[in-house]
């Protein structure tokens, strides 16, 4: 019987390491919107023979909208807002990130399929509300997605 899968069961992971030594820390705490748009790249076209279109899927460009609510000794907030602050660009703008279902299993247990991408930082607001310091923006992917795994009580991707 199948089973609805709940939010809490897709999680994210920013690498606050390096890229030769990756230190995978979760997008948790903090966090009140972490969504994937996919933003379809699409070519549409109708045949002279034919009343409807046809569209043809091309490529994708994925974001990630994020918001969270600011918090101290956090590490993906730190990085977040090191970037925003900072007004970062280029490489030192770019973050990795890593989604890991957790209802998605392999034959080894503790063992989850995952994808890690390179996402650019594009922040959009600080300092929204009047209680709580929050921030907001997207990452918008800046390479290819890499399949692998994910060991979730080591939290090691591979």
């Amino acid at each position: 019987m199948s089973e609805i899968v709940k939010r809490m069961d897709r999680r994210h992971y920013m690498n606050t390491g390096s890229r030769s030594v990756p230190v995978w820390s979760l997008v948790g705490e903090g966090f009140t919107d972490f969504s994937e748009v996919k933003n379809v790249v699409s070519v549409g076209r109708r045949y002279i023979h034919e009343s409807g279109r046809r569209t043809d899927v091309t490529g994708y460009s994925p974001a990630i909208d994020y918001e969270f609510e600011v918090r101290t000794e956090d590490p993906v907030i730190t990085r977040l807002r090191t970037i925003t602050d900072g007004e970062y660009t280029g490489e030192d703008a770019k973050v990795q990130i890593l989604s890991v279902d957790l209802f998605d299993k392999t034959e080894i247990d503790g063992v989850y399929n995952a994808v890690c991408r390179t996402y650019s930082v594009i922040p959009d607001r600080c300092g929204v509300g009047t209680d709580i310091l929050r921030y907001s923006g997207s990452l918008k992917a800046a390479g290819e997605p890499v399949r692998g795994t994910f060991v979730l009580a080591a939290e090691v991707f591979a």
